[in-house]
């Protein structure tokens, strides 16, 4: 297991995450997952220092089978994939909820859940044998 801490008015937070998940894989011998991961981490960890304003935790964990990443943050508002369609391309709000559907596609579930101080965006991702 593997867990991060990024303040919330850290300018390199996102990529911190990235860096972390890059290694952390890279030890496990799954680097092979990097890509996909390290772009669901960019998402999550981008929107719960957007929306929440807060200081963000990022654990990783492997299993035998999949892998699980847990983004808490402060806000108690779960994140909400919106899809885009050509009537919103000009609306200023067209941007926020795209993130979430790029984990939607990548993870093989996700979820958010209350964690008495604000929520944790959990999602798994499973192992494929080489």
């Amino acid at each position: 297991m593997g867990s991060l801490h990024i303040q919330r008015h850290d300018l390199r937070g996102v990529r911190t995450a990235r860096t972390f998940v890059h290694d952390r894989l890279r030890s496990w011998g799954l680097q092979d997952m990097s890509d996909a991961l390290e772009l669901v981490v960019s998402e999550t960890v981008t929107n719960a220092l957007v929306h929440a304003g807060s200081d963000v935790d990022v654990r990783l964990r492997a299993f035998a089978d999949h892998l699980r990443l847990e983004v808490r943050d402060s806000d108690t508002n779960p994140p909400v994939p919106s899809p885009l369609s050509l009537a919103e391309e000009e609306n200023a709000e067209a941007e926020h909820g795209r993130g979430m559907l790029i984990v939607e596609a990548l993870a093989e579930m996700w979820s958010s859940s209350p964690n008495g101080l604000g929520k944790t965006v959990s999602m798994n991702m499973p192992i494929t044998p080489p």
